[in-house]
């Protein structure tokens, strides 16, 4: 994703350390002295994607919400469930999430949800890059399906508490592999006061937000009944959106809001794999207009970069009727580079640059479905599949090899929520969500 460099058919990238030191053609034989080369045959390298909004271990979730009223399963299914989801459950969900994120070809998380800590340490077993912020909240998500917005002041200072604690023991560990941002969840379900304090503790601290913004009607709704204007006019009013603000989807957000934005030059992470699904797509040519940093994202339960990419070209194609709204380069661009924008990362990673960290993978081009391979950027955007991604090197370190994730056995993994399953099941059954009744863990009746 360098202008100078565009797509090279013999090329190499040299790694020092944990920085690139050089990315072009191929050079004579001998200008290098590798302790480590990784063959290119057969394989396309490129930049890691760049997930500016995850949520890792909310894959208990899957198959929930994509039919029917998907958006108010969101209150109905999710958020009443996440209550009775343990501590030891998130933890095992992390350590999944964070293995399909890198076998997916991600190199870079921003991940807002519970257990943050858990979160960090399977980053750091895995070498996976992550911004990690505690979602904050003072109300009962539980009660939002009937909008009972009651405040719970206690509550939430000591989410707060929690998520200020996060950032002070684990922003800039692991040499800068892991940081840590405030997590206000949203303009609704946070407080103005509980809010204000939040983005105070971020400055002291000196780390961004990360905030769901006009992310459902209902959210908008309930803004508009109390203050009188949209979600991201409010947080501006109040003081709480700057730059170092990453606002996720705008989906429902008025003019006025995306004005806001703007003059606020917080950056939005797109989540396009979750909006078709709602039958909603936020105003991306509106965002384009005022200049609102975007980069796309995986939002929760598909952590698959190139379903997103395609879902945005798609999407925004149809919607503004012309083949020109997002192209393949653009959208490459969007889930590297530009994301690596929206963290406030774009000196370091989403690029194949001398200077640059070392966040690397490799595609198996030599495939059925990729075949004939022309080395076009649709040839990647269009036809690969996150099981394409063979090798991930992050930090100057291969974490991935052969598809296997070196610091942590999947298997088990794999064992571990697999036997959660009977519960799980049950929950969402007893919720109105979707399960087959008597699922062992097997997964099988």
């Amino acid at each position: 994703m360098t202008e100078e460099n565009g797509i090279l058919l013999d090329g190499e990238v040299a790694v020092r350390g944990d920085r690139i030191v050089y990315a072009g053609p191929s050079r004579p034989e001998g200008t290098w002295s590798p302790t480590k080369k990784l063959s290119g045959n057969g394989k396309a390298v490129l930049s890691g994607f760049v997930n500016c909004h995850s949520h890792a271990a909310s894959l208990v979730f899957r198959s929930q919400s994509d039919d029917g009223a998907g958006g108010a399963a969101l209150y109905t299914v999710a958020f009443r469930a996440e209550k009775d989801i343990t501590p030891d459950q998130w933890r095992d969900l992390a350590v999944l999430g964070v293995i399909d994120m890198v076998k997916a070809g991600i190199t870079t998380i921003n991940d807002i949800w519970y257990e943050p800590e858990a979160l960090a340490e399977a980053c750091v077993q895995a070498g996976l890059r992550a911004q990690i912020a505690y979602k904050i909240f003072d109300v009962r998500l539980e009660e939002l399906y009937r909008q009972d917005y009651t405040r719970y002041p206690k509550y939430g200072e000591e989410r707060l508490k929690r998520g200020v604690a996060l950032v002070e023991n684990w922003h800039g560990q692991k040499g800068g592999l892991i940081s840590g941002r405030i997590g206000p969840h949203a303009t609704d379900t946070c407080s103005m006061g509980l809010h204000k304090e939040a983005v105070a503790e971020a400055r002291r601290l000196k780390v961004g937000c990360h905030t769901h913004v006009a992310q459902s009607k209902g959210e908008v709704d309930y803004i508009a009944s109390e203050h009188g204007k949209g979600p991201a006019e409010y947080l501006l009013d109040i003081g709480a959106l700057d730059r170092n603000s990453v606002v996720a989807h705008l989906t429902f957000a008025t003019q006025g809001d995306l004005d806001a934005v703007s003059r606020a030059g917080a950056r939005n992470a797109h989540c396009a794999t979750i909006y078709p699904r709602r039958g909603v797509y936020p105003d991306i040519p509106s965002i384009d207009s005022r200049g609102i940093s975007w980069g796309l994202a995986t939002d929760w339960m598909m952590n698959d970069p190139f379903e997103a990419m395609r879902n945005a070209m798609n999407a925004l194609r149809l919607r503004q009727g012309t083949f020109e709204a997002l192209s393949s380069k653009q959208a490459l661009d969007r889930a590297t580079a530009a994301s690596a924008g929206v963290l406030g990362l774009d000196r370091d990673i989403g690029r194949l640059a001398a200077g640059y960290k070392a966040d690397l993978i490799q595609i198996d081009i030599d495939q059925a479905h990729l075949a004939p391979f022309y080395a076009d950027y649709a040839s990647i955007a269009y036809y690969a599949r996150a099981s394409d991604v063979v090798t991930s090197v992050i930090d100057g370190k291969v974490v991935m090899e052969d598809r296997r994730v070196l610091g942590i056995d999947e298997a088990d993994a794999l064992a571990q929520v697999r036997r959660h399953l009977p519960g799980w099941a049950a929950l969402m059954q007893k919720l109105g969500g979707t399960s087959h009744p008597g699922l062992c863990a097997c997964g099988h009746q």
